[in-house]
């Protein structure tokens, strides 16, 4: 862990306001002060400057009318229309010489204008007409604490910075990007998380509703399972699951299927590669075994060889369609395995939480109860590509497909139609990418 840096230049704190105040009252030298507090005698002169009070001209009945600096020495009568008083304008209380006085000429005080710049210790503090400054412990203490709050209120970018990121932002939402995504692909001015304060806070013409949508769950229905003997899944269970090495688990490949409009036959294979964020889709004629098994085995061809290396080990619920394990496991093109199969437990979809977790990146696209009836591959390959080519937090702010473009056997990608989408056109909304009245 690094080690905390320690300032040198800490702030004021109550305690030494306190010192000041009582040596302003004592006439102490700033020099001073600043052994006192344990500072420099530039932080006191910032200091009393910056936080002292201003109190006005006096305005008690032993002051004097004006801050003139001619006022001791003037003569001045009569300056008023009609005035037959024969009486020194600077004694009237019916106007202010500032008002009606060619001649006035506001007076300088030279404790305020000069070192201590305060009234603390002046004699002549209850009857002067200048403007007056006191420094209070208290006062400059309440001064320091709003000027620490309002520097962390509102918002911290200029007129044409707030319009560049609302804009940036409102572009990135309509194609469906994560906010994210966005923030990684663009040269924004500021951060991801504070535009989620500016958001909270509507410093900027953005809603929260105009981000990702709250989901809201309703209660599932259960599906009868038709129960199968008790050994079924001997050896493939979960629990042997977790008795292999982490390396291997942490290379796991989580498998599931995603159907589309209820009564449509056709459905997607999705094989989510864990620690490469890595997606593949495989258009399914039906949702049977003979159906995945041929799947996997079309994969095994793309691999040319090399299915083991990437798809080595497999996680799958219990779904009827993955229920050949024979099948799915031994190779189609020569003796032996290809892979090992594993099945969560039932009714525990957390054990292959990555798999659905990354169902919600498709179902951006493909909206729960869109029919797949006229989805070919080609469409599902663009869709997988804006998939893989949205950044991720957990690929270390790259997107999946750079990193399966580094491991993946050679060839692999090109027959599965995929490509790089550069980051600005990556989409992920409904009716562009996938419109199943246009493909019907």
């Amino acid at each position: 862990m690094a080690e905390k840096k320690i300032c040198n230049h800490p702030h004021l704190n109550k305690e030494k306001r306190c010192l000041i105040e009582r040596g302003l009252n004592t006439r102490k030298t700033f020099t001073s002060i600043a052994q006192d507090i344990g500072t420099s005698v530039s932080t006191v002169r910032r200091e009393i400057l910056r936080n002292r009070r201003s109190d006005g001209p006096s305005r008690s009945k032993g002051a004097d009318k004006t801050d003139c600096a001619h006022l001791r020495h003037c003569k001045v009568k009569n300056i008023c229309e009609g005035c037959y008083d024969n009486k020194l304008c600077k004694r009237c209380y019916y106007t202010e010489c500032q008002d009606i006085c060619n001649d006035y000429e506001p007076r300088s005080c030279p404790t305020v204008e000069k070192a201590p710049f305060v009234c603390n210790s002046c004699d002549h503090y209850g009857r002067c007409t200048s403007i007056r400054y006191r420094y209070s412990a208290d006062s400059a203490q309440a001064m320091a604490d709003r000027r620490s709050t309002e520097a962390r209120t509102g918002i911290d970018l200029t007129e044409d910075e707030a319009e560049t990121l609302v804009d940036a932002v409102r572009l990135g939402l309509a194609k469906g990007q994560s906010i994210h995504h966005i923030f990684e692909s663009r040269d924004l001015p500021c951060s991801e998380r504070s535009f989620y304060r500016y958001v909270e806070n509507q410093d900027i013409p953005i809603k929260s509703i105009d981000l990702h949508k709250k989901v809201k769950y309703k209660k599932r229905k259960r599906k009868k399972v038709q129960p199968r003997n008790s050994g079924f899944f001997v050896g493939h269970e979960y629990s042997d699951y977790l008795e292999l090495p982490v390396e291997d688990r942490a290379a796991a490949t989580e498998v599931d299927t995603v159907h589309g409009k209820k009564g449509d036959r056709r459905c997607i294979l999705s094989l989510h590669r864990v620690d490469l964020h890595f997606q593949i889709y495989i258009l399914l004629p039906d949702c049977t075994t003979r159906s995945v098994v041929d799947a996997l085995d079309w994969l095994e061809d793309c691999c040319g060889g090399h299915f083991s290396e990437f798809f080595g080990l497999l996680l799958m619920d219990r779904g009827s369609e993955f229920d050949d394990i024979c099948g799915i496991e031994m190779s189609a093109f020569r003796d032996g395995k290809r892979c090992s199969a594993y099945f969560a437990d039932p009714q525990r979809p957390d054990q292959k939480a990555a798999c659905e977790k990354n169902h919600v990146e498709l179902r951006k696209i493909v909206p729960k109860g869109t029919s797949l009836k006229g989805m070919d591959p080609t469409t599902l390959s663009l869709i997988c590509s804006h998939v893989n080519s949205t950044i991720r937090k957990g690929c270390g702010n790259a997107a999946p497909f750079q990193l399966a473009s580094l491991c993946a056997p050679e060839g692999l990608i090109e027959k599965l139609g995929l490509r790089l989408i550069p980051p600005l056109e990556v989409i992920a909304t409904p009716n562009i990418l996938y419109r199943p009245d246009m493909a019907l």
